[in-house]
């Protein structure tokens, strides 16, 4: 998803617009015929002959492989990351040309990518899976057996790294867990945690947005058939004009923004400034207080110098990174209640005060004091009748719940990395295999020394000012911010480590690592880092 950018036009974007200007029909599966065609392909000025063969597998997903003439003996099986399972109308933010259910073929994280690794002599594999959303069973078939299909072409590979993005990271590393004779090496980029995890993160903030700003969210519980793919579609538009005047009210008066017009929340309440709601759902989420543009640091020169990094930075950073989550929820709630029969999101018995732990003391000032707190916390309580909570179906939870969960039992060499201010996948996602592997470790079910996580961090300071002390959005995506979002350098590193500790069986030495790191500033290895897990693992 791209970064949030709210203009005044959004405010305009009516629910009945979206429905009426979208009607298509569902794009069909056919078998593509298998071939193979050999072709060049150009990484910088080098010129790369190549064979790149496409088809279908038994399951109908589409594949593509790619073997350089000039082959390492090294294949890297990719499995993408979520995409929408239905189709959009022209969203801003979500969809702003509209878009169709994706089921092509991916083999790396980027073309730049693919040419570079290509050029080095990797030969690549990947799937576009034939059912979207959270697909990981799914996935997880679809990277076995377009590995099979490689090595039944390609007699010469002799070692296999499986690698991903985001829920392809975490079917890479579930291929490696359910199956370590398949593979020589892992490489989960920016890992998801589980099903549950995900949705409450994003639930959550969702929840809080139609409790303490719009009622008219639905967010859970959407109809069968049309009529809840229509309710899916007015909650992306509620909530896309909710974050418009949350943002506009934020940009007008910084210091004390007023409440949007759609709130029902009491007066006494409405005297805390919005901002500092805003920021408390984003802590009780778990959602970064650093994003893209704002560092939870600077300050424009000026009378705001010190208290915009304070009190209202945080709060900026969490609407810029809660608007993906939010729209990730819709999304999300819509695509798991179908698959799995009924409500996911649960809230039901949530301590929402426990969840905020010691960020009310770090966060004080930006949360308007610890009165101010409790009485937002006390708003959201479950015995609050004007705050509603969500109960689950508790069939549909087992069943989303019976899908396989990461247990840590990691028998190759595993590189992950995981960046510090993702909002999508945090980075207690990662913390969570780290944890799940040490104590694979001590129960005798996994092999010491066989997982590396290399970590990726933004600046400490990075917000720019106009002169008008305006914050600035950068037109490039600041790293270590925003999700899975690596430069082509850092993931060649990550691809070439997996790839070196493949070939030896071994994860590579620590001087190796810092040489392959040595000139991504963002990038460190810290063994006493320890990020919290996601809000619904603590």
């Amino acid at each position: 998803m791209k970064n949030l950018k709210l203009t005044k036009g959004l405010v305009a974007l009516t629910s009945a617009a979206l429905v009426a200007v979208f009607t298509v029909a569902m794009p069909t599966v056919a078998r593509a015929a298998d071939g193979c065609v050999d072709t060049t392909i150009l990484s910088g000025i080098k010129v790369v002959d190549i064979q790149r063969c496409t088809g279908t597998d038994m399951n109908k997903s589409k594949y593509e492989t790619i073997m350089p003439v000039k082959f390492n003996g090294t294949l890297m099986v990719y499995s993408h990351g979520i995409r929408y399972n239905v189709n959009l109308p022209a969203i801003p933010v979500v969809a702003p040309k509209g878009s169709l259910i994706d089921y092509s073929a991916a083999v790396s994280p980027s073309e730049e990518v693919t040419a570079a690794l290509l050029a080095q002599g990797f030969a690549l594999a990947g799937s576009g899976v034939q059912t979207q959303g959270w697909n990981l069973e799914e996935s997880v078939d679809a990277a076995l057996q377009v590995l099979t299909i490689a090595r039944d072409q390609y007699p010469k590979i002799n070692k296999v790294v499986a690698w991903g993005n985001s829920l392809g990271g975490l079917a890479a590393q579930a291929l490696a867990e359910q199956l370590p004779g398949a593979i020589d090496a892992a490489a989960p980029m920016c890992i998801a945690d589980s099903a549950q995890a995900e949705i409450t993160m994003a639930g959550d903030f969702l929840w809080g947005m139609k409790t303490l700003f719009n009622p008219a969210i639905k967010g859970t519980n959407y109809s069968a058939g049309q009529a809840g793919y229509v309710e899916m579609l007015t909650d992306l538009g509620t909530v896309l004009t909710t974050l418009g005047a949350l943002s506009a009210a934020i940009s007008a008066n910084p210091v004390a923004p007023a409440w949007p017009a759609t709130t029902k929340v009491p007066a006494a309440l409405q005297a805390i400034p919005m901002r500092s709601a805003v920021l408390l759902l984003g802590l009780i989420s778990g959602i970064a207080t650093q994003s893209n543009t704002y560092d939870a640091s600077s300050g424009p020169v000026g009378p705001l110098e010190t208290s915009f990094g304070l009190a209202i930075s945080p709060a900026l950073a969490v609407l810029e990174n809660g608007a993906q989550a939010a729209i990730l929820a819709v999304i999300a709630n819509y695509d798991m209640e179908i698959r799995y029969g009924g409500v996911v999101f649960d809230n039901s018995k949530t301590d929402y005060a426990k969840r905020l732990g010691d960020d009310a003391d770090i966060f004080a000032a930006a949360l308007t004091g610890k009165s101010s707190t409790a009485g937002m916390l006390a708003y959201l309580s479950p015995f609050n009748p004007a705050a509603p909570r969500v109960t689950s179906n508790p069939v549909a939870v087992a069943k989303m719940n019976s899908v396989y969960q990461l247990q840590g039992k990691i028998e190759v060499p595993t590189i992950q990395i995981s960046a510090t201010a993702d909002h999508i996948t945090p980075p207690g996602a990662a913390q969570y295999l780290i944890d799940q592997y040490e104590a694979s470790v001590a129960n005798l079910a996994a092999r010491s020394g066989k997982l590396l996580t290399i970590w990726n961090k933004p600046a400490d300071s990075y917000t720019e000012f106009s002169s008008a002390g305006k914050p600035i959005t950068p037109t490039v995506t600041t790293n270590g911010t925003n999700h899975c979002n690596y430069t082509t350098s850092q993931i060649l590193a990550v691809a070439k480590l997996a790839a070196s500790a493949a070939k030896t069986g071994k994860l590579p030495s620590s001087s190796a690592v810092k040489a392959a790191i040595k000139n991504e500033p963002n990038l460190f290895i810290n063994p006493n880092y320890t990020p919290p897990l996601l809000k619904f693992r603590q």
